[in-house]
């Protein structure tokens, strides 16, 4: 009983570890996209390209 709780809360706080870490990796790619102004032209220009 102990072990199979033990086990199921391991794999709570691992399920919500993943999840925040690609939170916030996500995040910061994005926020390193907008950082970048050669990501910016080149999302500019396959915008204006595509039209």
């Amino acid at each position: 009983m102990n072990s199979a709780f033990t086990k199921v809360s391991n794999f709570k706080v691992n399920r919500v570890s993943k999840i925040a870490i690609t939170l916030t990796s996500s995040t910061f790619f994005l926020f390193a996209l907008g950082q970048a102004p050669i990501f910016k032209n080149i999302l500019a220009g396959a915008f204006s390209c595509s039209g």
